[in-house]
């Protein structure tokens, strides 16, 4: 294409790991909106050979749905392709060593172009084979203090060990986290808390005093709530297929439904306004819901551990609780360890949104005109189907006669 141009970063760390790159970051030196479209143009031309009308119309169709956006912030282009896969062009200043030198870690800072073949000022590539994270410099992390983070969500997504001072790094500047916006320490965290390995990344993290500061939570209190993740996992193992099949969704944000359960434990206990993150209003709902219904915990079994002796009252509590926990059910029975009471909880949500009687009915049988009585009334017929108190339209429309004559 005639310019000096390399591919960086985790696309070569993941070709190293012999695994499938999906993304793939490049370096240009000169106009890179001009280059993104050439390497667009270029793809298309290689991936589709045959006659000029042909090879137009199937361009169209595999590069047509390319999203080109330019991100002035970052000084990037990002080429979004109908398949997920995207491409971020970078303009190179200098020589492309001095670039690799200002990276996070070694395993990123690397470099390939035809011409030079693979360049790696740091020792990346043995790092890569020894899988262990290493920080290129302190100055690097002083430059932006979000890579501290970034060190255990490389740990939670890949598994690897930390270099022992890249750990040294972090415990020096741990308190330079909070000089990071909430929202890029929000997309790390969730990020962290979708991959595999984040237990073993929070306890590091937490050892090494950076969860305290971005998070309004005593360190022992973090270390308790880390501990019961062994509990939640175990009782995801065991919900049905059904609820199985639902984990690893986006639910908002980019974060899954497994990692909102995490977020929700990390979090039990906190006060959540003054965390530093930065919540869509779903997952602020969720989390508030399901923390204010953990702190009312006694209200389960007597044989749950936290439950403080107080006897189960039956399915009326219940149907309170689920009326209160409403789409975070779920969330709140894995996390208190009630899994056996999810089936009771989808009995809850079929009559909450359908009931024996609607509101028309119940205003015509009690002559109720609305308002906060006709809601509390509305409430209790819910409860005592919810109860089997009342089985059949019928049966609630002869209850409201005789007690609403």
């Amino acid at each position: 294409m005639g310019k000096e141009a390399y591919i960086v970063g985790g696309y070569l760390r993941d070709v190293l790991l012999g695994k499938k790159p999906r993304d793939i970051d490049y370096v240009v030196r000169g106009d890179i909106k001009d280059f993104a479209v050439q390497v667009l143009a270029e793809n298309s031309k290689s991936s589709h050979p045959g006659s000029p009308r042909r090879e137009a119309a199937k361009r169209q169709n595999a590069f047509g749905s390319a999203t080109i956006v330019e991100l002035k912030k970052e000084q990037m282009i990002r080429i979004v392709l109908k398949n997920g896969m995207t491409l971020d062009f970078t303009q190179l200043k200098g020589k492309i060593e001095d670039n690799l030198r200002e990276r996070d870690f070694t395993m990123n800072a690397l470099a390939w172009s035809p011409e030079t073949g693979l360049i790696d000022p740091t020792n990346g590539a043995k790092d890569i084979k020894r899988r262990a994270i290493r920080a290129v410099s302190i100055d690097n992390f002083k430059n932006d203090p979000l890579r501290l983070l970034r060190v255990y969500r490389f740990v939670s997504e890949l598994g690897w060990n930390v270099d022992a001072k890249t750990r040294q790094m972090v415990k020096h500047l741990n308190n330079s986290i909070k000089e990071s916006a909430s929202e890029r320490i929000t997309l790390e965290l969730f990020t962290l808390l979708n991959s595999k390995d984040y237990t073993n990344a929070l306890k590091m993290a937490l050892a090494d005093r950076l969860l305290e500061n971005f998070l309004c939570i005593s360190g022992k209190k973090l270390s308790e709530n880390i501990k019961a993740f062994h509990p939640l996992e175990s009782g995801i193992k065991k919900i049905p297929s059904r609820f199985k099949n639902t984990m690893d969704k986006p639910f908002s944000q980019e974060l899954t439904l497994r990692g909102l359960l995490r977020l929700e434990q990390l979090l039990a206990g906190s006060i959540l306004n003054k965390n530093r993150l930065r919540f869509s209003r779903f997952i602020r709902e969720r989390v508030q819901t399901v923390n204010n219904l953990l702190e009312t915990i006694h209200y389960l079994p007597a044989y749950h551990p936290l439950s403080k002796g107080r006897k189960w009252g039956g399915k009326a509590d219940m149907f309170d609780i689920f009326a209160k926990a409403k789409d975070a059910a779920f969330d709140f029975l894995l996390l208190s360890g009630n899994i056996k009471f999810l089936r009771l909880a989808e009995r809850f949500k079929k009559i909450w949104k359908k009931s024996l009687l609607i509101s028309e009915d119940i205003m015509a049988v009690t002559k109720l005109r609305g308002g906060i009585e006709l809601g509390r009334l509305i409430y209790r017929l819910k409860k005592m189907q919810f109860e089997s108190k009342l089985k059949t339209k019928k049966d609630a429309i002869r209850w409201l006669k005789l007690n609403y004559p």
